[in-house]
């Protein structure tokens, strides 16, 4: 399985412009976030950076899961969506474009 980063920005545009309309939005993207970190989903961790924008970690097999689970808040939130390399298959990876970099210089 593959680990991803989706960081998740507030579509306010798309949301309600009366405020109860708002909070009902509100009460049910954070039901269906807090439904998925618990026990042993996908979700790994869900964050705020403030009061529009944070992080959630994610497993899946593919990264077209991950978007269609992502998906499910859309329009209120749009979501970028990347593939976190362990450093353990990275680091060899890196250094290998590292030394083909210094020899070309």
């Amino acid at each position: 399985m593959s680990m991803y980063i989706c960081h998740f920005t507030c579509n306010p545009s798309r949301w309600p412009v009366d405020r109860k309309g708002q909070v009902e939005v509100w009460k049910s993207m954070v039901k269906d976030a807090d439904m998925l970190v618990e026990g042993e989903g996908p979700v790994k961790f869900t964050g705020w950076i403030n009061n529009t924008e944070g992080y959630a970690l994610i497993e899946g097999a593919s990264k077209v899961e991950i978007i269609e689970l992502c998906a499910r808040f859309w329009p209120y939130f749009h979501n970028e969506i990347l593939e976190i390399v362990p450093t353990h298959e990275a680091g060899d990876a890196i250094l290998a474009g590292a030394k083909e970099g210094w020899e070309s210089t």
